[in-house]
This record gives C-alpha cells, sequence and structure tokens, in this order.
C-alpha cells in the first residue's frame, strides 16, 4: 500500500506538465501513488499524462468534466487510498525528498495537518511577503490556536499542506467549488481549527511558480478592485463555516482583525468607488453576524472596530484624509507608530493604487 497520495490537479497545462511529473519520478520515498485528475482538459495534457503512466505504474489518471480546481482535488481526495493525502499543482513541482519528509513529519508527530515551506520559482520573482508566508518555523499545535490564521506562515496555499486522508473523509473537509478563487485559504480555516494536532516545518519541499501567463491569479493581481471583491467572497464562506461549526463565537474579534488585513485595509487605498462598493459588499456580507461582532467589541482594538463600523456603513468613510486616519490607526495597532508613519508617508508619494 502506497504511503502517500498526491493529487495532480490538471487543466490545459502541457507545456508544464512534464516538469511537475519528473518531480514526482524521482522521488526518494518510492512508495507513493500519484493521482492525476484530468479536468476535462483540451490541450494535449490528456498525452503527457498517458505516456507518464505508461512507464510508471504509481500514476493513476482519473478523467472527469471541466469542473475547476477545487473539484479536481476533491475528486483526488475521494480516490486516494494511502493514510496521508497532499497537493501539487500541475505548473509546480517537488524537491525529492518532498514525499519522504511528509510522511516522516506525519508519522512523528501524529498531526492530522502538516504545514511545510516552498521556494517560489523563478527565485527572482520571489518578493518579501511571499518569502515570509512560505517560510513557516518548525512547532507542532497540539490543539487549534488563532495563531495559525493569524501569525504563523502556514497561509494561505493548501499546496504545501498534507493531511491525514482519515481526517479529511471524517471531518467532511473538502474544496470549495462554487468559488474561482480563494479555494486555499477557506480550505485552511477549514482544517486548522478541526485539527487535533497541526505540524508546522521549515523544510521547503515545493516550488511554487509564481507567475504563469493568462492565469486567473496574474489577471487579479494586475486589477487590485476585483481581487478584493473576490476576497470578500472568501470571506463570506470562511464565515459560513465557522458560524455553522461554532467556532466563530469565541472568535469573533481575531476574525475582525483577520477581515481588516485581508479585505478592508486594502480596499482603502483604493479609488473611493471601489473603495466604497468593497466596504458595501463586506458590510452585506456581515450582516448576519452583525450581532455577534458587537458583543466582542470590547475585545476589538479600536482601529479594527472603526474598519468594522466603515462596513457596516460606509458613510462613515468621509473623503481622503479620513480614510488616511483610518489606515494609519490600523498600521499603529499591528506595526507600532514609527512604520506606520513611514507606511503614510510611501502612501503619500505614490498616490492611490486605483481601482
Amino acid at each position: 500500500m502506497a504511503q502517500l497520495s498526491v493529487v495532480v490537479p490538471v487543466y490545459n497545462v502541457e507545456d508544464c506538465l512534464p516538469w511537475c511529473l519528473d518531480s514526482l519520478e524521482v522521488q526518494t520515498l518510492s512508495d507513493i501513488e500519484i493521482l492525476c485528475v484530468n479536468d476535462g482538459s483540451t490541450d494535449g495534457s490528456r498525452s503527457v499524462l498517458a505516456s507518464y503512466a505508461d512507464r510508471d505504474a504509481r500514476i493513476r489518471i482519473i478523467d472527469k468534466p471541466n469542473g475547476g480546481l477545487s473539484s479536481a482535488r476533491n475528486a483526488g481526495i475521494d480516490a486516494a487510498s494511502a493514510p496521508y493525502v497532499s497537493f501539487l499543482d500541475s505548473d509546480d513541482r517537488y524537491t525529492p525528498n518532498a514525499c519522504e519528509r511528509i510522511v516522516a513529519a506525519l508519522d512523528e508527530t501524529g498531526a492530522d495537518v502538516l504545514t511545510f515551506g516552498a521556494n517560489p520559482y523563478p527565485a527572482e520573482d520571489g518578493y518579501p511577503w511571499l518569502e515570509h508566508v512560505l517560510s513557516p518555523r518548525d512547532v507542532v499545535y497540539d490543539a487549534f490556536s488563532m495563531d495559525l490564521v493569524l501569525r504563523e506562515s502556514s497561509l494561505p496555499f493548501s499546496w504545501r499542506t498534507a493531511c491525514r486522508t482519515d481526517f479529511l473523509r471524517e471531518s467532511g473537509i473538502a474544496f470549495e467549488q462554487d468559488l474561482r478563487f480563494g479555494e486555499d485559504q477557506v480550505f485552511a480555516f477549514a482544517v486548522y481549527p478541526r485539527s487535533s494536532k497541526t505540524a508546522l516545518i521549515s523544510d521547503k519541499l515545493y516550488d511554487y511558480r509564481v507567475s504563469r501567463p493568462g492565469s486567473l491569479m496574474d489577471r487579479l493581481r494586475a486589477t487590485p478592485g476585483k481581487r478584493l471583491m473576490e476576497h470578500v467572497t472568501i470571506a463570506g464562506a470562511i464565515f459560513a463555516d465557522w458560524q455553522q461549526a461554532g467556532f466563530l463565537h469565541e472568535h469573533a474579534a481575531d476574525m475582525a482583525f483577520w477581515l481588516c488585513t485581508f479585505v478592508l485595509y486594502d480596499a482603502l487605498d483604493l479609488a473611493p468607488a471601489s473603495a466604497d462598493e468593497i466596504f458595501a459588499s463586506t458590510g452585506q456580507m456581515l450582516a448576519p453576524y452583525r450581532e455577534l461582532l458587537d458583543a466582542a467589541r470590547a475585545d476589538m482594538p479600536q482601529a479594527v472596530s472603526a474598519l468594522i463600523d466603515a462596513a457596516f456603513d460606509v458613510g462613515e468613510l468621509k473623503g481622503a484624509a479620513h480614510r488616511e486616519r483610518l489606515m494609519f490607526a490600523f498600521d499603529r495597532y499591528r506595526y507600532g507608530r514609527k512604520r506606520a508613519a513611514g507606511r503614510a508617508a510611501k502612501r503619500l508619494l505614490r498616490g492611490p493604487h486605483g481601482n
């Protein structure tokens, strides 16, 4: 029996796919199953998969109609037969010892969830935020802590997370198929609070292709307003899940802070019409949780509470000077006065990001 099931979702990536599959063929742990989910590819990806499967019996091709990345990953989870499951995107690759290290870490810690480090590819495409989030420290959490979603380098990429297969199935965790973007973030917020033990390791086991021309991620990077509207949808899925599972009541203040970092703070830096639209959409998303959030106000810093107020009443965003004060207050809470002043100076020099 294989020790690890590696799920590889495949859709129209014939040029990148050999780079990915070659990295699996040379793994130092040979006892793996490679589940390649062909999500209705219309290019030569299926032929590439067939050529590799012909020479490597560990590769299993799962053909399905196009349903998106989440649908393909879920099909892989359903087909997994190994005790552990991991995810490798078809335009990325594992380092040669990745599978061996994943299995060893899960065996040694007994964790339900393992998150490991990664390298940006090519290296020169890396940047400070990405380098930070791809560099977790070595630590084991014996129970859930909000640090896992607020302070550790553990978000947002599901491809550097491996799980006990039975944990995913018993918890009913799957990738959100109704989202076209941000399913990784929703998956992380689902697995971490449900995990009885979570391990982070600093080993960089994954080469992440930062940019692929024509990808959805590339298009959204170029349009901050559209990206943040997608973030509102992602946050809505997370809040709904946490409310249903009973997590939100205990962590409402922390989730308000996270929402500010994920949506509201960045929205303040857009043109006024775009910012107003994002704040209004956020307020609508938060409406079912308003009573719960109001009850948690005593635990919220004023800088967070002010942004939540503005989401519920966009009229609170009274011009550029007021928006800048909100940003400065949030920066001061998060980073301290000196760094907040530096960030304000940079904003003044460059002006707003636009739409």
